[in-house]
């Protein structure tokens, strides 16, 4: 679906929407024809109204009500969904505080995880945010490098699609991922499962597979683009780029944001100088926007201007080529891929992933260890549900947030 991003009235702080989440939310809060909806009847309707977009993508109804959006690839359980999230959290049973948008997010996205089963063949990743905390690498240790690894095990696809760009340094990439790498090592795992996994940085211009010392080896350009890469003209590129480092001085200067510029080959950004310094989110998209105002009617090649949340980056294509490049690579197709991130805002560099893939819209690592947990228990043989088993629910013991949260526990209750 196409994103929105709108002004919350009440505190000026900008808000993540989606014209089909706030449309369900509307049937539960806003009367039509003197009758609202409870959540379960929004779902229902919901459900109904995707079932006949699959089949009619242009005609549907649900175009009409809410225009621009994308086709699905699947339909969507929502009903099912709506019990799953609500064993957890008692939504239908509040008496004075509605469904929130967060909620109605979780129960699309658990319908599309009830309908990844016996159909995925790839799944891919953001980075940031989705699989590790922002600026972080992914640990060895984590859940989530055994369940990557189960789901490899059994013959599914597992990409990292990132906007990082680190052209020709492979070790780079490693470092991102080693301790994915590492328990490959560990494992001893064979090419049949290494080649699972690959990474596609700067969001669809560089290609990374594994080699058999579990390093990256960088695939060159000409054995992954697809025709629309390849159309793209050198001195296009170069003026995109010089418009978008244009636009971001001046927005940065005019927000007198203290950063710093930096250009890549492929990429250009701005982040803070000061090592632990935040910007206001509100200034990023504003940069972000204005990038994107600049550059939406000189550029002659595709692009990606997104508010990363602690800093600005526009890089040449964008997530849908990159996803576009990897199913043709490995010859899957795109009703068999699903991209789990965490940026799908009208500025975030995910939501171009819905034109090629099902999606999962997360909001941390934790949510997308929730979905994988919930996809390998669908899964239902005996190694995924072992792997789902062992996560671990809550802070590790001895670690600094499980200290932290004895002592809040402590001066609660006491």
């Amino acid at each position: 679906a196409q994103d929105l991003i709108e002004e919350d009235g009440g505190g000026g702080k900008l808000k993540e929407r989606d014209p089909l989440f706030e449309l369900v939310l509307k049937w539960i809060t806003t009367a039509e024809w003197d009758m609202t909806l409870t959540l379960r009847e929004a779902m229902a309707k919901a459900e109904n109204l995707i079932e006949q977009h699959v089949e009619n993508p242009t005609g549907s109804e649900l175009s009409r009500k809410c225009p621009g959006i994308s086709a699905f690839f699947t339909k969507l359980p929502l009903c099912r969904a709506l019990d799953n999230l609500s064993k957890r959290v008692a939504v239908e049973e509040r008496r004075f505080v509605p469904p929130t948008f967060s909620e109605v997010r979780q129960v699309f996205n658990i319908a599309q995880v009830y309908e990844m089963k016996g159909r995925v063949e790839m799944l891919t990743f953001d980075a940031d945010d989705t699989i590790y905390e922002h600026g972080m690498d992914l640990d060895k240790n984590s859940w989530i490098v055994d369940a990557l690894c189960t789901i490899m095990e059994m013959g599914i696809y597992i990409a990292v699609v990132t906007a990082a760009g680190y052209p020709g340094k492979p070790d780079r990439y490693a470092a991102r991922f080693k301790g994915l790498l590492e328990k490959f090592a560990e494992r001893k795992y064979a090419k049949d499962v290494t080649d699972k996994f690959l990474v596609m940085g700067g969001e669809c211009n560089y290609m990374f597979i594994v080699k058999s010392d579990y390093t990256l080896e960088e695939v060159p350009w000409d054995k992954f683009a697809t025709d629309a890469m390849r159309s793209w003209k050198d001195e296009d590129v170069t003026s995109m780029m010089d418009l978008a480092e244009k636009s971001l001085t001046e927005s940065c200067k005019r927000l007198r944001l203290d950063v710093q510029c930096l250009r890549k080959s492929r990429a250009v950004g701005c982040y803070p100088k000061q090592v632990g310094d935040r910007l206001a989110y509100e200034a990023l998209e504003d940069v972000a926007m204005s990038v994107h105002d600049a550059l939406r009617n000189h550029a002659k090649v595709p692009f990606c201007a997104f508010n990363g949340n602690l800093d600005v980056w526009v890089d040449l294509g964008d997530k849908r080529y990159g996803i576009e490049a990897l199913q043709q690579y490995l010859g899957i197709s795109e009703e068999k891929c699903c991209h789990m991130g965490d940026r799908f805002t009208h500025t975030g560099n995910d939501a171009r992933a819905r034109y090629v893939a099902m999606t999962v819209w997360v909001t941390n690592p934790v949510e997308t260890e929730d979905y994988l947990e919930l996809f390998l228990n669908e899964m239902g043989a005996d190694k995924a549900k072992g792997c789902a088993i062992n996560r671990r629910h809550g802070p590790m013991e001895g670690s600094a947030e499980w200290i932290k949260a004895q002592v809040v526990q402590r001066n609660t209750a006491s």
